[in-house]
């Protein structure tokens, strides 16, 4: 960053204008307004005076406290990568917590706790108050807000907007959460749709659509029909043909080996056994639970490095690292804790069934290896 971008960048986060600065430092805005574009520099013997007005060190205007906190920062998220692999977003909430206070202007960490408290709070569900809900949804708003104030005006600052919309949203808030979806880049403009067409190396391009159809294509049509499937219009026979169009397009694009998307097949399963259980169909709803141990199996168990068989995922592989955890639990565990939550009535008829029981068991003997 040369030093006149330093200067707008102190001079924007301060809510300083050019005139205001030229006229501390006895020199015309457009003097400023070079130094801002590259086109001069200030004279050495000016920085003292400039420094001094920002409150910043001569350091910080010359380059070389910019570039060792960026350093920092990408240590500090590497930090947070590692608890992100390990299911750890308790760990990541208290380790951003304190480095925020040294860096509370950095919109990358604050993203960051939000997100982290969004998946603890409400993905995790540990929000089981009202109470504790609202604090939180306030909490991650703030966060957003505040990001939102230290972008620059040609930075992307969808991220916390996408968040806030989510968090408005889910609270029912629809109004404001409309307002800002609508504030947010069409689909066609954005990056996954677009890049390609910049590659010029044809295996780069290649390998670039693929990802983009696996991760961004399944990704939406899979969170499109789970919303389908939340809406409290359809009945459970609707919502079962809903569950089972969704698998019917994974299994399409995947073919054979679902690989990743296992565990999406095992939630889809164990809803739709909640589903035939208040439909009274007993058998079938205990055929759905198996099922979805058979996909949690399969999911736990892929090795490592599997590659998918369609032509269309040919540079697609399997790796563990790549598996966004959202928290410590295993497949198994989630499947545990949905098939004996004291809180799902339906479940507590299929206790003493001798087939969930002996699903239950089996449960048991994977979460204690």
């Amino acid at each position: 960053m040369t030093i006149g971008a330093t200067i707008k960048q102190l001079r924007q986060e301060q809510d300083i204008t050019q005139e205001q600065l030229a006229d501390a430092l006895g020199i015309t805005s457009r003097a400023v307004s070079q130094w801002e574009n590259g086109r001069t520099a200030p004279d050495i013997s000016q920085l003292p005076a400039l420094a001094n007005f920002f409150d910043v060190t001569a350091d910080r205007l010359l380059g070389v406290d910019i570039k060792r906190k960026e350093e920092e920062i990408k240590a500090i998220i590497k930090h947070i990568d590692k608890f992100d692999s390990e299911g750890r977003i308790d760990k990541i909430i208290e380790y951003l917590n304190e480095k925020i206070k040294f860096y509370p202007r950095e919109p990358k960490l604050i993203m960051r706790l939000a997100y982290a408290l969004y998946g603890y709070y409400f993905g995790q569900g540990k929000a089981d108050i009202d109470e504790l809900e609202k604090e939180k949804t306030e909490q991650i708003v703030s966060l957003c807000q505040r990001a939102l104030g230290f972008y620059g005006p040609n930075d992307d600052n969808s991220e916390p907007k996408q968040l806030m919309v989510l968090i408005y949203s889910e609270m029912g808030e629809l109004d404001k959460a409309r307002t800002i979806a609508e504030s947010l880049p069409n689909i066609a403009c954005t990056r996954d749709t677009l890049l390609d067409r910049c590659i010029k190396d044809e295996k780069e391009a290649r390998i670039h659509r693929q990802e983009t159809l696996f991760w961004s294509f399944l990704q939406n049509i899979s969170n499109t029909f789970w919303g389908l499937y939340r809406d409290t219009e359809y009945n459970f026979e609707q919502k079962i043909n809903i569950l089972d169009a969704c698998e019917t397009v994974i299994r399409t694009v995947t073919g054979d080996e679902p690989g990743f998307y296992y565990d999406r097949l095992s939630i889809l399963a164990r809803q739709k056994a909640w589903c035939l259980l208040h439909m009274g169909e007993i058998d079938k709803s205990i055929d759905m639970l198996e099922a979805a141990y058979e996909y949690a199996d399969r999911f736990e168990t892929l090795p490592d490095g599997m590659r998918y068989t369609p032509c269309w995922l040919s540079e697609i592989d399997f790796k563990r690292e790549y598996v966004l955890k959202h928290d410590t639990n295993t497949e198994y565990d989630d499947l545990y804790e949905y098939m004996t939550s004291p809180n799902d009535e339906p479940y507590e008829t299929l206790k003493g069934n001798e087939r969930f029981e002996k699903l239950v068991e089996k449960l048991k003997e994977k979460i204690s290896k």
